[in-house]
Order: C-alpha cells, then structure tokens, then sequence
C-alpha cells in the first residue's frame, strides 16, 4: 500500500495531523480469559448499553431511535453513563507486550514528525505506546493541559478520556454540545487545523464524527495553503465505494483505499510509507 506522495510532503514539514478513531483500537488485540481480547468497536459499545438496558437483541431499539439516542436514553436511565464506561475501561487492558505488537499503533508512535495527535478515543492506547517507544507525551483532555512543552507529543483527546468522564462525548446531547465548537477544545482544534491536513484513521463513513467536524472546516477554512491539491484531510477506506468516494470528496477529503481484508496491515503500511 502506498500514501499520495502530498502526505508525505507534509509530514515532512510538520504539516499533517493524524486524527485516530475507534477502528484503531479495535485492531489491537490481546489474550484473554475469554480468549482474545480486543478494543471495543462502536456498535459494539451501543450494543453492551442495549443489552445493560434489557434488550436481548439491540436490533430492536435501534429500530426506535439512533446509536446517540440509544446512549442518550442509557445515561438518562442510569443517572449517567458510568456502568457503560466501567464496562469499557474493564475491556480494554491489554499488557505491554500486545501494545508493542500492534502495527498501526507502532507506525504513529514511530512518526515523529507529528507532534500532536488526535483522537476520539478513550482508551490509553496511544499514550502507552509511545512511552514503549521513548517518546516523551502528554495528553490533553482539558483546558488546564494545554501548556507548551518542547519535545513532547500531544494526544489530544477530543472527546474526553477515563480521568475526566464528565468531558467524555457519547450521547446525543454530548455530540450536539461539541458541535457547537465553543468550547477550549474546539478552538485549540482551529488552532491546529491552520497550515495542517488531517490524516483520519480509523473511521467509517457512518461516523459522526467525521460528518459533524468537516462540515464545519469547510465552511471556515478554503483550500489548505502552499499545497498542489489544496485537500485539508485524508481518510484511510477499506474498500470505498463510488457513493462514499464522491461524497467525502464533496467535503474537501481525497479517500486512501485500502483491501478491507488486511486493513490493520495495510493502514500500518500506509503510515509507514507517509515517513519514508
């Protein structure tokens, strides 16, 4: 697999910003007493809320209302959403060892010509990774964190992490609060978006988040300054079609496909060839 020769011109000056979603956390697995064990996919995560609010098959409340909705009505039931995040950081534990061996996560740690990182992710994944690595980081998940740092990497939680559940983004009423993009976070996002391409990872074209964040780039920002194509971000496919190819470039983003049969490997091989 090979990256547009753009992404590598920008990762060479410091100009592409890796925006990481579920997917690679899904990727990564480990031994289990259940036998492997592996991040939580997001329907997987709404399926557990169904089943924690008594539906046997989450076919049939998805059949009344969204996933956001659906983890709407979880946290309204249960005064919150802690037996859902308990759950989560129960699942997702792996040892050092599977950490290291994990190739997508490998590859961003070894990209060092990014210095800051995204990602909706709650999970510590990346984190963990690059201190396995020797790279000296920091996450952000609130105003408080943002102090300049010479030398470290940022992972900017976008949407919240385990530290700080009250800043977690998972129900109807979180994602319509981010898309208002008044908060801290949402202007250290513009901050970092400017002279920047985004390199999305790990995302669907059913997820929300990349929907609600390049509505709102493309009506702020034009075409990205001192490059050939002018794309402000790039998202890794696994087997794109015509529909999802058209309307992801409609939002200014070239689509990266990728076999959808050997996606972790091929992912990786992307990131490795972008710093080459």
């Amino acid at each position: 697999m090979s990256a547009p020769l753009e992404l590598r011109s920008l990762y060479r000056d410091g100009r592409l910003l890796p925006f990481v979603g579920a997917g690679v956390s899904a990727s990564l697995e480990w031994p289990s007493a259940s036998g492997t064990g592996r991040g939580p996919s997001w329907e997987e995560m709404v399926n557990r809320a169904a089943t924690e609010l008594g539906f046997q098959d989450p076919q049939l409340i998805r059949a009344r209302g969204t996933d956001l909705q659906i983890l709407e009505y979880f946290k309204l039931k249960f005064s919150g959403h802690t037996r859902l995040t308990n759950w989560l950081l129960k699942s997702m534990n792996p040892e050092d060892a599977a950490i290291l061996k994990s190739p997508i996560h490998n590859e961003l740690a070894e990209m060092t010509g990014c210095g800051i990182v995204y990602t909706t992710n709650f999970d510590d994944f990346i984190e963990r990774s690059l201190a396995l690595h020797g790279r000296r980081h920091r996450a952000v998940a609130i105003e408080e964190h943002m102090r300049a740092e010479p030398g470290t990497t940022e992972v900017i939680k976008f949407h919240g992490d385990w530290n700080h559940p009250d800043r977690m983004v998972l129900t109807e009423s979180d994602y319509e609060r981010r898309m208002e993009f008044k908060e801290p976070m949402d202007l250290r996002l513009w901050s970092d978006l400017l002279n920047r391409s985004v390199l999305f990872l790990g995302y669907s074209f059913r997820d929300p988040n990349v929907a609600y964040l390049f509505r709102q780039v493309k009506e702020r920002f034009e075409k990205l300054p001192n490059t050939s194509s002018g794309r402000r971000a790039y998202i890794i496919v696994p087997d794109p079609s015509q529909f999802e190819r058209r309307l992801f470039q409609e939002r200014n983003i070239e689509v990266i496909p990728i076999d959808g049969r050997y996606r972790t490997q091929a992912v990786a091989e992307i990131l490795n060839d972008i710093r080459s």
